[in-house]
């Protein structure tokens, strides 16, 4: 098992907030163990957070927490207490990084100038893990969706570079820019910016250049392979995304571009340790800290790159209502939830003339459903396998507990009265194996005299909305487009959704593939008598009637959405 340590940086700033935002609802994966290191916002839902003293307690997948803090800081404002804080953060998680306890770190924003307070030779975080680890040789680089950035040189005035990069530090440089670049990218393609405006115009603005220009010939005879220098006042109008890797001779040069462009997209990754070490590409924010308004993207991305760096192969897991889902309130605007909220309730409530007292919704979205039950005063959970889905929903006034699973998982939560699965989300299910285990785990979840209610909509539903079916919308920051086709020899209906969003100076764009399957009734039928449920009741947004004496075809053929009610 891999271990992965977060620190939450300064605890004045907005660390630990963005720690907790990131990890709420993050995927956990079954092989690997994340630790927290410093101060965390905590919350009384999402993934189960384990307190512990040491990295030796992190036995199994899971995310924990070693609490380092020092409740005389004050949000929002640096000083010798936030600094010493800080610096006990990183010499604890340094000390485990050094001993092998742990395999990678990511790290959240500090304040330079609160630890030097403490330790007047404090430089940054890539030089902090170079000393701690005796590593000779470190890089700066940044990584994200436009362009990878490797630095000569890390935090040095702009003055001093020429003088530094002498013939010898610049070969070390090179080389191990490249054979690092050689561990995370396989053959990769490499340019060097020039230094100098029009990299020096054969001397008239410095040799520096040419000096780069003859070494990185030499290099090629011994494949480190580096194509430059290039001037860098046209480099990224033009070539930038021919290459995997930019060098940059110093730090604005090149981190003005990655940043604008990648935002809090971009991670900050140091080469040349013997752990992998990423990080935020963004500051501490004392400005905001404490509001609840900073952005953890960032961190986010540090923490899957990592993730990426330590298992390759497996790669980045993808989940629908990714990008889709900041747009998905809007897209739902048109449905009357407190229709629905009160349909699943008027069933519970004829059935057994009383209020569910427990309820959990599973694939709530943005839980839009659940968050009108809460408001009603009923306890209620909510899961979701969309981290995107889920975040939207929190942030929602009376928002249900939320937990981030599938609805096929074994629901851990609680028990429950009643259970309620909405909005065709059963047609996210590819097979009836994965009805089946909906089913099995749902019963096991629900108390004496409980109903589970789901729904699903049927091929008329597809064919008379969404057979051919394109739309696009515009607006003055993003246009997007939805297709739906239906394979009705498969019973599969693919919507694709293309967005494409003002980024700066550009469009970014992002896709989305969602499959649904339409199963047919006698599939949910057979399925449902396999279980221990009784099938008493079979509904449509169309009528108030129980259809469940009408025949499969009938119910396939003239209503587009059914709801199955389910009793343990």
């Amino acid at each position: 098992m891999k271990k992965i340590a977060i620190t939450t940086g300064d605890p004045a700033g907005i660390g630990p907030e963005i720690t907790a935002k990131a990890l709420r609802f993050f995927p956990i994966k079954e092989n690997i163990a994340y630790i927290i290191y410093g101060k965390i916002d905590r919350y009384n839902d999402g993934n189960f957070l384990q307190k512990i003293n040491s990295s030796d307690e992190a036995d199994k997948s899971g995310l924990y927490f070693i609490e380092i803090d020092n409740y005389d800081v004050e949000i929002g404002k640096p000083s010798l207490e936030s600094g010493k804080a800080t610096l006990e953060i990183l010499e604890k998680c340094a000390d485990d990084l050094n001993t092998k306890k742990l395999d990678a770190v990511v790290t959240c924003p500090i304040s330079k100038n609160a630890i030097r307070f403490t330790d007047p030779k404090f430089i940054g975080h890539t030089e902090f893990f170079a000393d701690k680890s005796n590593s000779e040789e470190v890089i700066m680089s940044f990584w994200g969706p436009y362009f990878n950035l490797a630095l000569l040189t890390t935090h040095m005035p702009v003055a001093e570079v020429p003088a530094y990069l002498t013939q010898e530090i610049l070969e070390k440089k090179f080389r191990k820019i490249y054979s690092e670049a050689c561990k995370l990218l396989g053959a990769p393609k490499v340019a060097m910016l020039a230094i100098n405006p029009h990299a020096g115009e054969n001397g008239a603005f410095g040799s520096e250049d040419n000096m780069i220009a003859e070494m990185l010939d030499r290099l090629a005879k011994e494949d480190v392979l580096i194509d430059g220098p290039f001037p860098a006042d046209t480099f990224f109008a033009r070539h930038a995304t021919s290459y995997d890797l930019i060098i940059s001779a110093f730090h604005d040069q090149g981190l003005i571009p990655f940043k604008m462009l990648s935002s809090d997209q971009g991670v900050n990754v140091t080469l040349g340790l013997p752990y992998i070490r990423t990080s935020v590409d963004h500051g501490t924010a004392f400005d905001i800290a404490g509001k609840g308004i900073a952005n953890e993207a960032s961190l986010e991305s540090a923490i899957k790159f990592a993730e990426n760096l330590l298992e390759p192969e497996k790669g980045t897991e993808f989940t629908n209502y990714s990008a889709f889902a900041e747009h998905y309130d809007k897209y739902m605007q048109a449905v009357n939830y407190p229709r629905w909220a009160k349909l699943v309730l008027d069933k519970y409530r004829k059935r057994y003339e009383q209020d569910p007292e427990n309820i959990l919704e599973l694939a709530c979205g943005t839980a839009n459903v659940a968050t009108l039950l809460s408001k009603q005063g009923f306890s209620v959970d909510a899961s979701d396998l969309a981290p995107e889905m889920l975040k939207i929903a929190a942030e929602k006034e009376f928002a249900p507990r939320l937990f981030l699973a599938d609805m096929t998982d074994e629901i851990t939560t609680g028990s429950y009265d009643l259970i309620i699965c909405l909005f065709d989300s059963v047609n996210y299910l590819q097979d009836v194996s994965q009805v089946r285990k909906m089913l099995k785990n749902s019963y096991k979840a629900l108390n004496k005299n409980g109903l589970f209610i789901f729904d699903t909509v049927t091929i008329k539903n597809s064919i008379d909305n969404f057979d051919g079916f394109v739309n696009l919308e515009d607006s003055q920051d993003q246009y997007i487009i939805h297709q739906s086709d239906l394979d009705e020899s498969n019973l599969i209906q693919t919507t694709e959704l293309t967005f494409f969003r003002k980024h700066g100076f550009s469009f970014q764009r992002n896709d989305e593939i969602h499959k649904q399957k339409l199963f047919s009734i006698s599939e949910l039928k057979k399925e449902i008598k396999k279980s221990n449920y009784n099938l008493i009741g079979i509904y449509s947004t169309e009528s108030s009637e129980n259809l469940i004496n009408l025949s499969n075809d009938k119910l396939e053929t003239e209503y587009t959405r059914l709801f199955f009610v389910l009793e343990n």
